[in-house]
């Protein structure tokens, strides 16, 4: 009879167990986090800065995807979401337009959405992150302080059809101003440093002079510089870029970039879990938690560089 009892404690101490255990995991909060591309060095900076955020809260559990530039393959990971009845989905877009079915489906669903450096084209969600047109016309603002009488630039695009894309070129277009300036070419090297480079080495055999070269991030920006530095035409050429990553940082304090804009990736990302974590307590979500942009040159780079 002794050992009857012991054997009845023991699974009864079993079961509770597993009923705590169970219960811990019910009280989970789980958000899933559907990224654009672990292959960008910005986006992925701003993921990891997500995962450190969340650290602060054991009670939130965060299930990634990775879309790989791919919006078809972005709205399955976001329908698996839905389908895993996760409590919150945060999303980087492919695309501003190609995510909407997404956010819509989430809505039905009941499940709030955080579009995060990005904007989604409808649907209800929380935007947090910086104005792309913004980064255009602060380095517009800079190029018409900077760029000498008669100047020629080229201006290196993004990934032609996204949002961000149209929106840093164009607030570069209104904020410039000037009509002495002149574009000698606008194409897109998708946001890649392999093909910023290819293109600006295109450029350098096709214009034996120009005063600026433009682009939509950073990646691009340095691409053109390595061209440059091939040909050694560096010298009097002023580059701007857009995410303030660390090796645009160290080529303004050598002297080699002039500007980059600085996204702040740890701001957006620490914002975006603060939305989560209000969502957790019930809280209605906010329209947007904007992060602004900031201008980097040769004069304040070294408060942006990471002792």
């Amino acid at each position: 009879m002794k050992l009857f009892a012991k054997l009845a404690l023991a699974c009864a101490v079993s079961v509770s167990a597993l009923s705590t255990g169970a219960a811990s995991a019910a009280e989970k909060f789980i958000v899933g986090y559907a990224n654009m591309a672990d292959t960008d060095v910005f986006v992925m900076a701003r993921k990891n800065a997500f995962i450190e955020a969340a650290k602060s809260d054991p009670a939130v559990e965060v299930n990634f995807s990775d879309a790989n530039n791919d919006a078809s393959k972005q709205l399955d990971q976001i329908d698996n979401f839905i389908a895993q009845k996760v409590n919150a989905i945060v999303v980087v877009p492919v695309d501003y337009q190609g995510i909407v079915p997404g956010v819509e489906k989430a809505n039905a669903a009941g499940i709030p959405v955080i579009a995060l450096g990005i904007q989604s084209a409808g649907g209800k969600y929380t935007f947090v992150g910086s104005k792309n047109i913004d980064a255009g016309r602060l380095q517009g603002e800079f190029m018409k302080a900077n760029l000498p009488k008669d100047a020629k630039i080229l201006y290196l695009e993004g990934t032609p059809g996204l949002s961000h894309t149209q929106e840093r070129k164009k607030g570069f277009g209104d904020a410039l101003g000037r009509t002495d300036v002149k574009t000698l070419a606008s194409l897109s090297a998708n946001y890649d440093r392999a093909e910023g480079m290819k293109v600006t080495e295109d450029w350098i055999q096709s214009f034996s002079k120009f005063d600026g070269i433009i682009a939509a991030n950073d990646q691009m920006a340095l691409g053109a510089l390595e061209a440059l530095k091939g040909a050694n035409r560096v010298k009097g050429v002023l580059i701007s870029g857009v995410d303030g990553v660390p090796d645009a940082l160290t080529a303004i304090k050598a002297g080699e970039m002039s500007q980059t804009i600085f996204q702040d990736a740890a701001g957006q990302a620490k914002a975006a879990f603060e939305v989560v974590e209000g969502i957790k307590k019930g809280e209605q979500p906010p329209a947007e938690r904007l992060v602004p942009f900031a201008s980097i040159t040769k004069e304040n780079v070294n408060q942006f560089i990471k002792k």
